[in-house]
């Protein structure tokens, strides 16, 4: 069963069925797993209507539930999948087709090669001050574009956003828990995201929001510059006693050698009061991009003399 396609996705001439293999919507050849999660696991595939290769994530539906509520989980996940399929962006995974097998869900999506931004957190593998505030600039502009469609991402961190550093490509992946801004489609309280990541006021329970967002991008780009998070604890009783009574680490003094007004992009993505933050990510994305475009041109060596 499918909920909805699309025909976005280029077509080469089909290969040769293999039937040795899973099938996904009688479509899709199921191949090497790329990665999986609670409930969750994604696959490389080929479209054997096209001959492309996508990633198709498989989500298994909930058990115990009753008939009503499965109705209802299955209900938001194709309203996800829908609002997901809406982006059209150079800096987000794109969703093809989505639907129902059996206790399965399943997405069709564009596959990216490369790796994930939690490698470079890593206190020794930290990238360059300035590449750090282009993949900034980038995610933020891709957020920009979900919130002009009405979509809050609601999982931003590290391990959602793909780099092929050599291809200078990013993308901002998962919006699997991605809800539409509207009022009615949102569940006040409801937990969802990596609590890391999350803004004071969703940590209190408020619903998500595009204020939200800029918080879980200010925490990403804080560390990949630091090595660290502002607030870190172990426990979630502990990170929400943190963010409530002590102040976050201050990147200045963590890395002296960062400019103040890359330090300032920073923190204004971190303000405690969401109206306090950013409310034009587009516009500031294209501050960080000046920024870091500044940056480079002074890391830069000078040009050799003529002789």
């Amino acid at each position: 069963m499918s909920w909805f396609s699309s025909k976005r996705a280029p077509t080469a001439p089909p290969p040769q069925p293999d039937t040795a293999t899973p099938l996904v919507n009688g479509r899709y050849r199921l191949g090497a797993r790329l990665g999986e999660g609670g409930s969750s696991r994604v696959h490389e595939a080929i479209d054997l209507r096209t001959g492309n290769t996508v990633a198709v994530k498989l989500i298994h539906l909930p058990t115990g539930l009753t008939a009503e509520q499965r109705q209802e989980w299955i209900e938001r996940l194709h309203r996800e999948a829908t609002l997901a399929r809406r982006l059209e962006h150079p800096d987000i995974v794109a969703v093809y087709e989505a639907g129902l097998q059996g206790q399965l869900a399943w997405l069709a999506m564009e596959r990216v090669r490369g790796v994930d931004l939690h490698r470079y957190t890593q206190p020794q593998r930290l990238l360059p001050e300035n590449l750090v505030l282009r993949i900034g600039a980038r995610v933020g502009a891709a957020l920009a574009h979900a919130h002009a469609h009405g979509v809050v991402h609601r999982d931003l961190k590290p391990a959602n956003v793909i780099v092929n550093l050599a291809a200078d490509q990013v993308k901002l992946a998962d919006f699997g828990v991605a809800r539409d801004t509207d009022a009615s489609h949102t569940r006040t309280g409801l937990s969802l995201g990596t609590p890391a990541y999350m803004a004071p006021e969703q940590l209190a329970g408020a619903p998500a929001s595009a204020a939200s967002d800029a918080y879980a991008l200010g925490v990403m780009l804080f560390e990949l510059l630091a090595g660290r998070r502002p607030h870190q604890a172990d426990t979630l009783g502990a990170l929400l006693q943190a963010m409530a009574h002590e102040r976050p680490a201050d990147l200045a003094t963590l890395r002296p050698d960062l400019p103040a007004p890359a330090v300032a992009a920073v923190v204004r993505l971190l303000a405690t009061r969401p109206d306090a933050r950013p409310t034009d990510l587009e516009a500031w994305a294209r501050h960080v991009a000046a920024l870091a475009a500044l940056m480079t041109r002074m890391l830069a060596p000078a040009p050799s003399p003529a002789h």
